[in-house]
């Protein structure tokens, strides 16, 4: 668990750049509000926030790799503010082994069956991403084949089945890395590495279920980006799920999540690590800031 701020000797290293903030988005997680208050801070923290392409690709190669590492290098080299922030769709990338110093790393994360049910009932709601649909004509698209997920788990539809071993696009590929097994269902090593990753990358991993103590954390510990995202949140934004899916149903039935949550064994141990993480870490700004004010 983290016993120690971000600023502490633990996190200081030659190869750091904290003038560098990297968020490499989970999606489905809330991400793209985290994105947007970013993108307000940016004027009154004085540092610019750079959206980078090609954000389909989330696993990569290492010339891939490179390619982002240089776009990065590009705008950095080429930016006259001294603060810069990214975001990316991507799994976690060591930019030491690139040429970089390594960013402030930053990330958020949900319930995975939220995840999954978010995912799922997106699809449905959404035309197909990038389509294009030349003029006078239209796209004809297959009708989804299951309309709720209980369905789609009965059924053993791609969407909602997890075979242990196989690869899925989860939450512990983008703390592990680029391997193979990152990316594997219930991987105990790439469990390990993610969450040595996280111990030894982020100072703060948030969570979509706790958005107050998100930010709260995020202001506490990397200020330099994050002053007045509390203040930011509730007087402009006010509500945890700003990129919310309305035509979403009602909790799934109990027999569902049971067999989901069996599936997802690690993703959800990875949950609950980051969970007790982000409490202790505001537990230790709300005693300090109680001290302070003794």
């Amino acid at each position: 668990s983290l016993q120690v701020p971000y600023h502490s000797s633990k996190y200081i290293t030659s190869h750091r750049n904290d003038q560098m903030l990297f968020f490499n988005r989970v999606p489905k997680t809330g991400s793209e509000m985290l994105v947007l208050l970013l993108q307000w801070l940016q004027g009154d923290n004085s540092f610019r926030h750079v959206r980078l392409k090609n954000s389909v690709k989330r696993h990569l190669s290492f010339e891939q790799q490179l390619e982002v590492a240089a776009e990065i290098g590009e705008t950095v080299h080429e930016s006259k503010e001294r603060l810069l922030s990214f975001d990316r769709h991507i799994h976690f990338t060591n930019f030491t082994q690139l040429g970089l110093k390594v960013p402030i790393f930053i990330n958020i994360i949900r319930d995975p069956i939220e995840k999954l049910e978010s995912r799922f009932y997106y699809a449905r709601a959404t035309p197909r991403p990038g389509g294009l649909t030349p003029p006078g004509g239209y796209i004809a698209r297959e009708p989804p084949k299951y309309a709720t997920l209980e369905d789609c788990v009965r059924g053993g539809g791609h969407e909602c089945t997890f075979i242990h071993g196989k690869h899925y696009d989860l939450a512990i590929p983008y703390f592990c890395g680029h391997e193979k097994f990152c990316r594997e269902l219930n991987n105990e090593q790439a469990l390990a590495i993610a969450k040595r990753n996280v111990e030894e990358w982020y100072p703060v991993v948030g969570i979509l279920e706790e958005v107050n103590q998100t930010l709260a954390v995020l202001e506490h510990t990397i200020p330099q980006f994050f002053k007045g995202v509390t203040n930011l949140y509730f007087n402009e934004l006010m509500a945890p799920h700003h990129n919310a899916n309305r035509q979403r149903p009602h909790k799934e039935e109990p027999s569902i999540e049971s067999e989901l949550q069996r599936n997802l064994t690690l993703e959800y141990d990875f949950y609950y690590f980051i969970r007790q993480r982000l409490k202790e870490q505001f537990q230790q700004i709300t005693n300090t800031q109680h001290t302070t004010a003794l």
